[in-house]
This record gives C-alpha cells, sequence and structure tokens, in this order.
C-alpha cells in the first residue's frame, strides 16, 4: 500500500517492529533500576569518605569501588541486549595473571571506571524523564484508544455520541504511533551514552535499532 522508503511507511511500522517495545521495557526500567543505583552510590560513597578517617571507611569504598564496575557492565549488557547497540570491551587489556592489586590499580587507571559511575549517577535524572514520558504517553495514547468502550460503559463525560468516540480513538492511534517514535528517540539517547560511557572506546560506531524513526522526514 506504501512504499516501503515513504514517510508513512516508517511512521506507521514502528508499531510493528520488535525494537519498539523492548526499548520501551528498558525505558520502563531505567527509573527504579537508576533510583537504586543513586542510593547505593551516594550512600556508600558518603559513608565511605566520612568513615575513612578511621580507616573504616577504605573497605567501604572498596566494595563500593567492586559494585559500581560490576554495576556498570550490567547495564553495558543491558543496553546490548535491549537496545541493540555494540558497545566495546570494559577491560581491552589482558588481565590473565594478574595479582587482584595490579587489577585494581588497572580497573582505577581505565577511564570506563569513571566513566561508567558517570554513567549510572546519570541514569537516576534520566530515569525520571524517561518515567514521565513512557507513562504519560501510553496513558495518553490508552484513553484516546478506549474512548468507544468507555462511551459505551457510560464511563466519559463530554461526549455525546458514537462518532465522537470514533474520532477520539483515530487519534489516538496517530498518538501512539508518535507515541512510538518519542519513546524510540529516547531509547536511542540511552544508546548512545551507553556506547559513549560504557565501552573502552569511545570512537566504536553503536547499531542504531531499525525502530529509531524518531524523525521520519529524514530517512
Amino acid at each position: 500500500m506504501f512504499d516501503n522508503n515513504s514517510s508513512i511507511h516508517r511512521f506507521i511500522n514502528v508499531a510493528f517492529k520488535r525494537q519498539t517495545y523492548l526499548n520501551t521495557l528498558y525505558l520502563l526500567f531505567t527509573f527504579p533500576l537508576g533510583t537504586a543505583y543513586f542510593v547505593f552510590l551516594v550512600t556508600g560513597l558518603s559513608l565511605g569518605f566520612t568513615l575513612s578517617i578511621v580507616w573504616l571507611g577504605i573497605p567501604i569504598l572498596i566494595l563500593v569501588f567492586l559494585a559500581w564496575w560490576e554495576i556498570a557492565s550490567f547495564e553495558r549488557q543491558l543496553a546490548i541486549w535491549f537496545l541493540d547497540v555494540e558497545i566495546s570491551p570494559m577491560i581491552i587489556e589482558e588481565v590473565h595473571g594478574k595479582s587482584i592489586l595490579e587489577k585494581g590499580i588497572m580497573r582505577l587507571k581505565n577511564p570506563v571506571t569513571w566513566k561508567g559511575l558517570l554513567f549510572l549517577i546519570i541514569k537516576f535524572p534520566f530515569g525520571i524523564l524517561s518515567l514521565v514520558v513512557t507513562v504519560v504517553l501510553i496513558s495518553l495514547s490508552l484513553s484516546l484508544l478506549f474512548a468507544p468502550l468507555a462511551y459505551l460503559l457510560g464511563n466519559v463525560s463530554g461526549i455525546d455520541a458514537m462518532w465522537e468516540a470514533i474520532a477520539i480513538f483515530a487519534l489516538g492511534i496517530i498518538v501512539s504511533f508518535l507515541s512510538m517514535h518519542v519513546m524510540n528517540f529516547l531509547a536511542y539517547l540511552a544508546g548512545k551514552l551507553a556506547v559513549l560511557l560504557l565501552g573502552s572506546s569511545a570512537e566504536i560506531s553503536s547499531k542504531i535499532p531499525n525502530t529509531v524513526e524518531w524523525d521520519v522526514t529524514n530517512h
């Protein structure tokens, strides 16, 4: 019906791509994960630095350091699985045969360690944004799409005829497609951020999901 390269085709096809729903799931999980990371890091680092004057804080800081590395590694895999991006390894040096101390020093010198910490901190405000945008868009879309059913059940005020409910339903279809593109754009930004901060090299190009068609006129 539509040319595969047409803007209308790309606009509508977003609803039929698996990546769109993986992107949405990633965005929904961003807020709880980001909140947990932020609370853990703020509490752990604050406690560690406060108690470091009596040396008790040193092991706490070491544990927090080890934990945020593993969390960053988990986030890297999460981005690869859900956002379909390619991220270079966090460590490119050979670690076999090295002592625990040598491995610890390598991680301290590794830029990904500190970029990963930045990523975990940024994930909290980004998670708030993602949650608000995703929940609002999904709620708005569903409320419009279910307008005819709500009218039949008598639960909608301000709609006096079935044709009005059907018109709202049609508007809901358009809003749903727009919402998917907006959420794909947020996922696109999250993927770019993961590539930049969670890989050993910022030069690797990301594999952008096919459904990230937030600009439907320039493809």
